[in-house]
């Protein structure tokens, strides 16, 4: 199954899942912004699926306990891409 706009998806790396909003090509691949935590997933990093697993499928803490987690992860990960994109250098 593709991964396209209005996709339901799960991210694999926390089981996080939500609705594909938008889809955007960089350098890098292939980008999607999920509703359900207002980031953007590499496309490789998620999978499609047909429906929202139950809490017992999710292996632990509850969706929004994982949405919470992930949320701060990228914005660590944010602030470091920008503080490399502000680096100044001499020459």
């Amino acid at each position: 199954m593709e991964i396209s706009e209005g996709s339901l998806v799960m991210y694999k790396g926390t089981g996080t899942v939500g609705v594909v909003k938008v889809l955007k090509d960089e350098d890098d691949g292939q980008w999607a912004f999920l509703d359900s935590t207002g980031l953007y997933y590499h496309i490789s990093t998620l999978e499609p699926i047909e429906k929202i697993p139950e809490r017992k499928e999710l292996g632990g803490g509850t969706l929004e306990d994982l949405e919470r987690l992930m949320k701060s992860q990228q914005e660590m990960m944010d602030q470091a891409k920008m503080r490399d994109e502000t680096l100044e250098t001499g020459g």
